[in-house]
This record gives structure tokens, C-alpha cells and sequence, in this order.
């Protein structure tokens, strides 16, 4: 037995393969280098295919999956009410909320907010501005503080009306104040009040909606003069003065911080159980609330709202998914391609001794440094499109403040993206060059004529062209849904109807003050004589808003406990109809004596008659908000209109008599040709009475039918961008696929022509290779796009298997191939027959 000083040391085997990759790399980096033409085509395809990926991730990480900009959001929960008849996940109200901190123990903080609009004046000018009023503990459970200033304190919420103060924005410090730190202390008039502005928030920080800014903080103990928005539901009566003491006005959305070792079931056990508490003591307002609790880095706007915009974000991530194949599909081309001019390279290095596995090691390597290199160039290109998306306006009255800037979870999105990548194009291309025919390949002879079988070039190319007519059907689906939305009868004419959207208490009015104001603007506007009416209504047909309902219905529900029907509404007034032209197809419509005398009646769509009362005309019948309460007595039957999008079906639809010396107010004037060259005008007949009078939006009633098509166009330009970018790559595909085809059937090419071909036999002979290519993947594009376009039939105003659409993109993609196959088909019939006989 030899010592063992005798006994060869075993080898450093990570030693071994780090120095293994790392030579790879280096060959790789002088293989890329030494084709810069290659490279950069590389590179470019890449960056393409992974930056419009990681930029359209940017806008779903933004609002689906960010989590707050707050200290440790994984300790916060979210605290919902909703009544034992539904599953909602809705507001509370203030004491509720009171009730929920003062008795939980676990845990250590709870806040409440909702958002707001109103009035902002600042040295003499006024605006629109959107913003958050919050509880007292608001910052202080978020864990943030002031970047100027300080935030709210206990004094400010030491009763209703106790502190007028405002926390700014960082954004809007910077853009309406000019950063001025002298800001601190600024008096300001909010809704004709007087605030000071005692704090700045941080710059990363923006409130509770996720991509969105608002523009300040109130605090809630102002809520009496700054109308709240959003969810706003009652559950019983509401006689006090304040809203801050309505139990049953539920308004506010609801957050808390755990204890240390606390977990969700345990916060979720607990809220129940003081809910149940609640329901017992005050059983007016609170015997059929119920809570539910979920943590707050699960909820991404609302639980509701998630399940709704979670399928939308699949669609938009998928639509553009799909450039990234075809991209992939073109580099695998490429590869291929270079794998061909490298097989004397390969033939060397397997007859040296170098075993397959090692040469596609080397060449995948190659392929994972190009898909890293397109991938940094791809994550600058995503900050770009993140900034040009970012910066597009959809029509609303105020800026959201859309913040979607790649964080590093784009960052890893697109660094996995580029390793993915890497693989997809450089495995199959590996793998077929480290095969070489030895004996040609050293030799460096080419390989005769072209094969006749299905290559996996072609299959590349084929599912190329199948991706692309996918995207091309989707573009010209939501396009050509744009156009049949502006041919929808609407049931009224949106162009000649004017909307002005006031809350009245924004500008210092009273209930009594503004019905004044409505009764003396509605003289000025009906003497105009370009004005045929004028209405007033809670809610504008269109508009983003909505009144719901739940009805109970008898014959329909049994007890208290039955869900009930939710259903949408307006208070209007009685002009509500002939304003707008619509028809009563049975009974009346509503009166200015059902409004003065405040009657129990409602004017309901021929949809809703028609679903509940069916057979019947549905005057007569009666309906009830509450189980226990009055009845609402159904006097007439309404034609149907459109109230949400253009393209709804006939839609169930209540109208019921507006309460005199109501603060709210939209007003609907319908004009006698277009309206929006008569908006100045109209709008002077306001200023008249208000000099200073702000909005909270107006316009011609088909701007808000624009604002429901937004989701719509955008996508239509979203996809058909991508759409056209995926043609392009397939053309190049193409283009590459037939010249490489071209140059192994140079021989061949040279015989025909030696035999008497003509020029225009050869164009057609390559035509025909790669037009058959086009047309197989156009066959797989069609099926799959039909199987697709299910699911935008949602967001669609035509059929989902529109034969327009297809055809379309299907001519598009057989022009773009056509083309793409010309060169290489001339450059083919060009060739000399001497030439090509000598060539191999």
C-alpha cells in the first residue's frame, strides 16, 4: 500500500468548470465580435421581442403586484364590510371604524381613508383636485412620515370641522408649488375654505391607489365639507348632523397593522367577532353587516375590481407574449443559418475529440450572451415605453399621476425573459450543429440540393406567420369595434348634448343655495336659442359613476335574508326623458308633483319590466330598497338607452324622482345642432351666475362614451403595434428562410436554367416554397386566433370571429410575404448557369 503523500489529489471539480465557463464565455465573445453585423441584428431582435414585453409588465407589476410604498406591507391587512345578502367587498363607516380600533387587540394600528374632489384656489386660480381624507392614524400605520413639515396631528381630529390642514403630495408640491419649501404654513382655499399646508409626503409615496398619485391629504375630521367618493352605501337611517356620526353611511376603506406573531385567521376571527357585537348593539344599522379580512399585499385595487381587471391584464400580457416567439422564432433561424457556415469550424473541433455535449454547451453559451446583451438593451428600451405609455392621457377631468417605472421586478422579468430566450433559440440550432457531416463539412463542400421534406427553419417560419396573424386579428377586431361603437344608437343623440358635472358644495353652496342656482342657470340656458332643454340628473348616461340599487322585489324574494337584485338608477328630474328623446312606452314619466311632494314613484327600462314582470307592461308594480321599507310604485315604462357603453345589451334601469335642495348637480342640455362648438357659450351662462365656478368635469355627452372606448382604442393601438412588429420579424423570417432556401439550390437553380427555364419559372418555383410556408401558418393563425378572440369578446362590438378582421390580417400577411419573398426569388432568377454549376 503506497503512502498516502503518493495519492494523487482529487481534482477542484468547481474549480474545473468555472474555468470551463468562463473559457466559454471568452470563445463566445470573440464569436459574436468577430460577426458585428450578426451581432447587432441579434441584439436588436432581442431588445424588440423582451422590451415591449418587460414595458407592458411594467404597467400590470404597477397596478396588479407592486406592493404599497409603506413600512413592511406584509403586516398590513384590509378590513371590508358587506351585507349578509351579497359577497362584496365594501366601505365602513366611522364609528363602525372607531368601534373596530378601539376594540381589537391584534392589531397595533387602524386607518381609514377615501378619496375626494374639490376645489382648489391658489392666488386666485382654481382647480380640480383629487385627493385622500384620512384618519388620524393614517401615516403614522403606514409608517410614513413627512419629506416637509410633518403629518397630521391628534389636535386636527379633535372634532368635525377641528382641522383644516392639507399634507401635499411630492408631485404636486413640485409641479404646482415649484418646490418651494416655504410651502409649510401656505394658507390655501379648498371648497372656498381656508386650509394651511402643514407637510410634504416623501417622493415615493402617492396614497393608496397603486400607479396613481394623488394630490393631497385632508383630515377626515373635514369630511362635512369635502364630499367623499367612491363606495357609498347606507345601511339604515341617517339623522345625524355630521357624516363622521352616521353609522350607517359607509364611506371609509379600512387598514390595520398586526401584531408581531399575528396571523390573517386570527385579525379575521377577531373583526367578526366585534362585527357580531356591532350587529347586536345597533341593529338598525348594523344587523346585516358583515366583515371579511385579507391581507393588504393580496389586494391590489379591490378584490371585486382585481377578479375584473386580472383576465384584461392576461389578455394585454399575452397580445404582446406573443412578439417574443416570433423573435425567437427569427434568432433560431439565425443561429441555424450560422450554424451552416460554421460546420467546418464544428467538423474541426468533433474530429479533434470535442464530444457533442461540449460543443452545444459552447454554442448555447454564445446564444445566452447575445439574449443577455438584447436584455440590457431591452430594460433600457422598457423604461422608454413605460415613460411613453405613462405619458398617455386617458380622458378624464384631472391627471391620475400614473406612475409605472420599472422596479426590480421588471428588472428580473426581463433578466428571466433573456435566459429563457437564450434557450428557446440557441438549443434546437445548437443541436443541430454539433452534428456535422464529417466528411463534406471538412471539405467545406455544401450539401447539394435543397431537401424536399418540412425543415425546422420552415416550422420556425410557420409558427412566425401564426403568431402574427393572431396579433393582426386582435388589432383589427378592437379597431373595427372602434368604428361600430361610433354607429351604436345610443338611444339619444350624444353629439348634440352637453353635460356639466357640479358638486355644488365644492363651491360654497348649501342645498337651498343650489337649487336657486340650478333653477336660475336652467332660465339662462333654456333662453339661449340654440338650446332645445335642459335637465338636471344624479347621474350622467355614460358617465364612469354609478347609483346602484338593491331592490327587493315582491314575488321574487321570500325574507330579509334573499340577496337582492342590484341594479343601476338616477334621481331625475321631470325633463329627464324629453331632453334626452326618449320614448315612454307605458304610463308616465316623472312629474314636477312627484319631486315637490316627494312621492315613492320610479320610471323603469323596458329591459327591467320585461325580466321581472314578464307578460306584463310593469306599471303598477312595486319595488322596495330595503326589506322592511316603503314601496316604490313603478307609473311608467322606459324605452331602452344605453347608460354605461355603447355596446351593452338593453339594460335593467330604475329612475326615480330628484329631491329638491340637493347639493348635487348634473346638468344635461341638449342643443338644436352639434354641441361642442357651443360649449364656451354654455359654459358663459354658468360663469354668469359664478365667476368663479369650478367643474367637476363637462364636455359633449360622446367625450364620455370616448372615455368608455379608452380601454378599447388603447388596446386596438397596443396590439396592432405589436401586431406589425411581429410582421415585420416574420417578414424578416421569411426573407432569411428563402435566401438561405435560395443558396442551397444554387446548383439546382443553374440546371434548371441550363435545361431552358425562363426567369419568371424560377421567381415562381421560390415564390411558390414560400408562399406554401405562408399559408400553412396563416391556416394555424386563423384557428388559433378564432380561439383567441373569445377572449376579447368582452371588450368587442362586432363578432368575435368577424370575417372582416380575419381577412384582413390575413391579406396583410400575404402581401408582407409576397414581398418578403421577391428579392431572394430575383436574386435567384439572376444566376448565371455557369456560375451555379461551378459554385459546388
Amino acid at each position: 500500500m503506497g503512502r498516502a503523500a503518493d495519492i494523487p489529489p482529487s481534482p477542484n471539480w468547481s474549480v474545473v468548470r468555472m474555468d470551463e465557463f468562463l473559457r466559454d464565455v471568452r470563445f463566445a465573445l470573440r464569436a459574436i465580435t468577430k460577426a458585428p453585423g450578426f451581432t447587432a441584428v441579434a441584439v436588436a431582435t432581442i431588445a424588440l421581442g423582451i422590451g415591449v414585453n418587460a414595458s407592458i409588465f411594467s404597467l400590470v407589476n404597477a397596478i396588479l403586484l407592486r406592493p404599497l410604498p409603506v413600512e413592511s406591507p406584509d403586516e398590513l391587512v384590509d378590513v371590508y364590510a358587506h351585507e349578509t345578502t351579497d359577497d362584496a367587498h365594501n366601505s365602513t363607516s366611522y364609528p363602525d371604524f372607531v368601534d373596530f380600533r378601539d376594540q381589537t387587540e391584534t392589531l397595533s394600528g387602524m386607518m381609514a381613508f377615501t378619496n375626494f374632489f374639490a376645489n382648489l384656489s391658489v392666488d386666485g386660480s382654481s382647480e380640480l383636485v383629487v385627493g385622500e381624507i384620512v384618519s388620524e392614524d393614517y401615516f403614522s400605520v403606514l409608517g410614513v412620515g413627512a419629506a416637509l413639515g410633518r403629518a397630521f396631528t391628534s389636535e386636527e381630529f379633535s372634532g368635525p370641522g377641528a382641522g383644516p390642514s392639507a399634507v401635499l403630495s411630492h408631485a404636486f408640491w413640485q409641479n404646482r408649488f415649484g418646490a418651494d419649501p416655504g410651502v409649510v404654513g401656505r394658507a390655501i382655499r379648498i371648497n372656498g375654505n381656508v386650509y394651511n399646508v402643514v407637510g410634504v409626503a416623501p417622493s415615493d409615496f402617492g396614497g393608496m391607489a397603486p400607479a396613481m398619485t394623488v394630490q393631497m391629504w385632508l383630515p377626515l375630521s373635514m369630511v362635512d365639507d369635502v364630499e367623499p367618493l367612491g363606495s357609498n352605501w347606507v345601511t339604515g337611517p341617517q339623522t345625524e348632523a355630521s357624516i363622521l356620526d352616521r353609522r350607517a353611511r359607509r364611506f371609509l376603506w379600512v387598514k390595520g397593522r398586526m401584531n408581531e406573531g399575528i396571523e390573517v385567521e386570527q385579525v379575521r376571527a377577531e373583526m367578526s367577532g366585534i362585527a357580531a357585537r356591532l350587529a347586536q348593539r345597533y341593529p338598525e344599522t348594523n344587523e346585516r353587516v358583515r366583515v371579511k379580512v385579507l391581507a393588504t399585499n393580496d389586494v391590489a385595487l379591490n378584490p371585486d375590481f382585481d377578479r375584473r381587471l386580472a383576465p384584461v391584464s392576461l389578455v394585454l400580457l399575452g397580445a404582446v407574449g406573443l412578439v417574443l416567439p416570433v423573435a425567437c422564432a427569427n434568432l433560431a433561424n439565425m443561429m441555424l443559418a450560422r450554424g451552416a457556415s460554421r460546420r467546418r469550424e464544428m467538423a474541426i473541433r468533433t474530429a479533434i475529440g470535442a464530444g457533442r455535449g461540449r460543443i452545444i454547451r459552447q454554442l448555447v453559451t454564445e446564444s445566452m450572451l447575445l439574449a443577455l446583451l438584447g436584455g440590457a438593451v431591452a430594460l433600457g428600451l422598457s423604461y422608454w415605453l413605460a415613460g411613453v405609455i405613462a405619458a398617455v392621457r386617458p380622458p378624464l377631468p384631472i391627471d391620475i399621476g400614473l406612475d409605472i417605472s420599472p422596479d426590480w421586478r421588471v428588472g428580473v422579468f426581463t433578466f428571466a425573459a433573456a435566459v429563457v430566450t437564450g434557450l428557446i433559440f440557441g438549443l434546437a440550432p445548437a443541436a443541430r450543429a454539433s452534428r456535422p457531416d464529417l466528411v463534406p463539412a471538412l471539405k467545406d463542400a455544401g450539401d447539394g440540393a435543397a431537401t424536399r421534406g418540412l425543415e425546422l427553419r420552415d416550422v420556425l417560419v410557420v409558427a412566425q406567420v401564426a403568431v402574427s396573424v393572431v396579433l393582426l386579428v386582435g388589432g383589427a377586431l378592437m379597431a373595427r369595434s372602434l368604428g361600430a361603437a361610433n354607429d351604436v344608437d345610443l338611444g339619444y343623440d350624444a353629439r348634440r348634448t352637453a353635460y356639466f358635472g357640479l358638486a355644488m358644495e365644492m363651491n360654497g353652496y348649501d342645498g337651498e343655495q343650489s337649487e336657486i342656482f340650478f333653477q336660475n342657470v336652467r332660465e339662462r340656458l333654456e333662453a339661449l336659442p340654440e338650446v332645445e332643454g335642459v335637465t338636471n340628473v344624479s347621474r350622467v348616461p355614460l358617465s364612469l359613476n354609478n347609483n346602484g340599487f338593491g331592490l327587493f322585489i315582491d314575488g321574487h324574494q321570500t325574507s330579509a335574508d334573499d340577496t337582492p337584485y342590484r341594479l343601476d338608477g338616477a334621481y331625475v328630474d321631470e325633463s329627464y326623458f324629453d331632453v334626452l328623446g326618449l320614448e315612454l312606452v307605458a304610463g308616465r314619466g316623472i312629474e314636477t308633483a312627484d319631486r315637490d311632494e316627494n312621492l315613492r314613484v320610479a320610471v323603469v327600462t323596458e329591459a327591467m319590466a320585461a325580466r321581472y314582470w314578464p307578460g306584463e307592461s310593469g306599471v303598477g308594480q312595486s319595488f322596495r330598497t330595503s326589506w322592511d321599507g316603503e314601496p316604490w310604485r313603478i307609473v311608467g315604462v322606459v324605452q331602452d338607452y344605453r347608460v354605461d357603453t355603447p355596446g351593452e345589451s338593453p339594460k335593467d334601469y330604475i329612475h326615480l324622482p330628484s329631491r329638491r335642495n340637493t347639493a348635487y348637480g348634473n346638468l344635461l342640455v341638449r342643443t338644436r345642432t352639434d354641441v361642442a362648438p357651443l360649449l364656451p357659450a354654455l359654459e358663459r351662462e354658468f360663469r354668469a351666475l359664478d365667476p368663479d365656478l369650478v367643474f367637476v368635469e363637462t364636455g359633449a355627452l360622446w367625450s364620455l362614451a370616448e372615455v368608455r372606448l379608452f380601454p378599447i382604442r388603447a388596446g386596438a393601438w397596443l396590439i396592432a403595434a405589436f401586431g406589425l412588429l411581429a410582421v415585420v420579424l416574420a417578414a424578416v423570417g421569411l426573407y432569411g428562410v428563402i435566401g438561405y432556401s435560395v443558396s442551397r439550390r444554387i446548383r439546382e437553380i443553374g440546371i434548371r436554367k441550363a435545361l431552358g427555364a425562363r426567369t419568371n419559372e424560377v421567381v415562381g418555383m421560390v415564390l411558390a416554397r414560400g408562399m406554401v410556408l405562408v399559408g400553412v401558418g396563416a391556416l394555424l393563425g386563423i384557428v388559433l386566433a378564432a380561439v383567441a378572440a373569445r377572449a376579447l369578446t368582452s371588450a368587442l362590438y362586432v363578432p368575435a370571429l368577424d370575417p372582416v378582421s380575419f381577412g384582413l390580417a390575413v391579406v396583410l400577411l400575404a402581401v408582407v410575404g409576397l414581398l418578403a419573398h421577391w428579392i431572394p426569388a430575383r436574386r435567384a432568377a439572376g444566376v448565371e448557369p455557369t456560375e451555379a454549376l461551378r459554385a459546388q
